[in-house]
């Protein structure tokens, strides 16, 4: 099993990361930039989704 407390870090940084993508990708909306940051997003929601479950939540 892995640390809970690893796992809760590696959450609340992947949450950051989540927030920092979602705002840049307001900037780059409408530009060839867009679809690069929504597969971005879309691949840390799926890390926070694997995270979560490692938590069991």
């Amino acid at each position: 099993m892995t640390d809970k407390t690893n796992v809760t870090t590696r959450l609340e940084k992947a949450q950051q990361l989540k927030a920092s993508l979602e705002e840049k990708y307001e900037k780059v909306k409408g530009t060839p930039r867009e679809e690069e940051f929504k597969l971005q997003i879309e691949k840390v929601d799926g890390l926070i989704a694997h995270l979560e479950d490692e938590l069991g939540e």
